[in-house]
């Protein structure tokens, strides 16, 4: 599967994430465009048995603007706000809301060994994502922000974080803009991600 290597930090507040634009701003020597304003609805499945979380892989069904794509990935390894995992993306263009799309995966049967028959929404998360693009040469990044609301089992929490994403490019280049970002910004990085936090949510 390919790999995704991005780098998180936690926010608080709407001025934190300007903070964090000013600092890419003012220290990325290319071209920014945007923002892009996207609203992401995430829905992680997994089967009654907790078969999926078992094997550390989440199974995520999106609908990113009413579009919809399934997606696996690999327990996320977190090392200084370094995120790094594996991931695969399967679009469902005919699906039209979450039932069909959960239908669509049931009909494949198994993705990577693992089962999606009975497969259920354990909990979902709500993103109101802002995208810059960053590019440079051949270097291209991605900067989120993003404002969550994290929801399970009648549960809520909201949760902000900015995410800088390696599109193309070297990840030693990639990893030291992100190190100077870290110094300019002075945003504190997460512990956990965004589907490790929903899960302490739901296990609460």
């Amino acid at each position: 599967m390919p790999i995704e290597c991005e780098f998180k930090w936690k926010a608080e507040t709407a001025d934190d994430f300007t903070r964090m634009l000013t600092a890419v701003k003012e220290n990325f020597k290319g071209v920014i465009t945007g923002p892009v304003k996207i609203l992401n609805e995430d829905f992680y499945l997994d089967t009654p048995q907790h078969l999926w979380s078992a094997h550390k892989t989440a199974l995520r069904v999106r609908c990113a603007n009413g579009i919809f794509e399934a997606t696996v990935k690999t327990q996320t390894q977190m090392v200084n706000g370094k995120a790094v995992r594996q991931e695969e993306t399967l679009p469902l263009p005919q699906a039209q809301n979450v039932g069909q799309a959960i239908q669509t995966l049931e009909q494949q049967g198994t993705w990577l060994d693992l089962p999606l028959q009975g497969i259920n929404i354990m909990f979902t998360i709500t993103n109101h994502r802002q995208i810059y693009n960053l590019s440079l040469g051949d270097s291209l990044y991605e900067l989120a922000l993003d404002d969550c609301l994290l929801s399970c089992s009648h549960r809520q929490q909201p949760l902000k974080e900015v995410e800088l994403e390696l599109k193309r490019g070297s990840e030693k280049e990639f990893s030291l803009f992100a190190g100077i970002l870290q110094q300019k910004c002075g945003l504190n990085v997460p512990h956990k991600s965004k589907v490790e936090t929903a899960r302490t949510l739901l296990e609460e």
